[in-house]
Parts: structure tokens; C-alpha cells; sequence
């Protein structure tokens, strides 16, 4: 068995470092699990646990259904949580303008791994980092207003030109992830 997710690798550069530094330093007395900056990724579809006689098939559905897609660029410039006010869950950095090519990239996929029986969550796409997991709070006026208080503006631009197959191993000092395969998209002809 295999733990897997379907996701579009990124390069942490300095702004998006520098910004979970500083809330790292503003939230040290709080209980959260903070990304590795080397883990960041935007999570296309997670699979979960799987059978290794099922890779060829979620191979070859990713290989048909990328390599229609055109490579675009995405612009994180927009923070948040999940979960509620008083119960935070995650802290999130987002897009606040939605290319059109990440939308249909993450319907056709989550279209076609519901065709091989991965049925699609209930909740709708939202593209986003995960910065950190938040697993207790001691003073919540001071959360809120540190995560209130975060500058809306870019911390990673990039251009999104392959989407990977990861297995994901978990372990204590944090997740490992190993690249399965590798989908090119489309290059666009500018």
C-alpha cells in the first residue's frame, strides 16, 4: 500500500520563507505544525491509501488528462485559515485571482480519477499551501490578530509547468515525499 496525492510541486523562494519565519516567531508559544518550506506543494487531489496494483491505472488517467493542460502561472498573494475563527485548523497562503487553467486542470482531474472509483471530496477546489497545522491554542486574541495583521500580497509567483504523483511516508520529524511520476503540461506558445 501507498499513501498518494496528486499535487503541483513549487519552489519556496525568499518572500514565502521570510513570511513562516515571522509568524513562526510571532506564534512560538502556540501548538502548530509548521510546513518544511521544502515540502510546499498545491494538492490537486489526495488519493490516501492505495494498492501498488493500482499505479498503472492512476498512471496512465494522469497521463491522458495533463498533457491537454497548459502551463500558466499562479500568484499566492492572499492568506487565510480554515476552520472557524475560534477553532482554527490551518493556516493557509491562496490566490486571490483564480487562473482559469488551474480550475480545469483540477476538474478534469478529480473528474477522471472519479471515473476509476476515487470519488471526489465534498468540498470545492480551493488551491492553497498549507503553511501549518494548528493543533492548540493558548491565547486566541493573539492568533487572530497576528493572522489579521499578515500583509495581503505576493509571497510566490510561478509558473506551474508539471503536475507529480507523490507517495506520501509519514514520520515523526515530518512528512517524506516521494515523486512516483512526473506529468509535463502543455507549453503554452506565447
Amino acid at each position: 500500500m501507498k499513501r498518494l496525492f496528486v499535487a503541483v510541486p513549487l519552489q519556496a523562494d525568499e518572500r514565502l520563507i521570510l513570511l513562516v519565519d515571522n509568524l513562526k516567531n510571532q506564534l512560538h508559544h502556540e501548538r502548530i505544525n509548521w510546513v518544511n518550506p521544502s515540502n510546499i506543494h498545491l494538492t490537486l487531489k489526495f488519493i490516501g491509501e492505495t494498492s501498488e496494483a493500482k499505479l498503472p491505472e492512476i498512471i496512465k488517467i494522469l497521463e491522458d488528462c495533463i498533457c491537454m493542460h497548459p502551463d500558466f502561472t499562479l500568484d499566492f498573494d492572499k492568506t487565510g485559515i480554515f476552520g472557524s475563527r475560534y477553532e482554527p485548523r490551518i493556516i493557509w497562503l491562496g490566490v486571490s485571482h483564480l487562473p482559469k487553467e488551474i480550475g480545469l486542470l483540477a476538474e478534469d482531474v478529480l473528474d477522471a480519477f472519479d471515473t476509476i472509483g476515487f470519488v471526489r471530496d465534498r468540498q470545492n477546489f480551493v488551491p492553497h499551501l498549507t503553511l501549518g497545522r494548528i493543533k492548540g491554542l493558548i491565547d486566541k486574541p493573539v492568533f487572530q490578530q497576528v493572522i489579521s495583521q499578515i500583509p495581503q500580497k505576493t509571497y510566490l509567483q510561478t509558473r506551474v509547468s508539471e503536475v507529480v504523483l507523490y507517495e506520501s511516508i509519514l514520520r515523526k520529524e515530518g512528512p517524506l515525499y516521494l515523486v512516483q511520476q512526473t506529468f509535463k503540461l502543455k507549453n503554452k506558445v506565447n
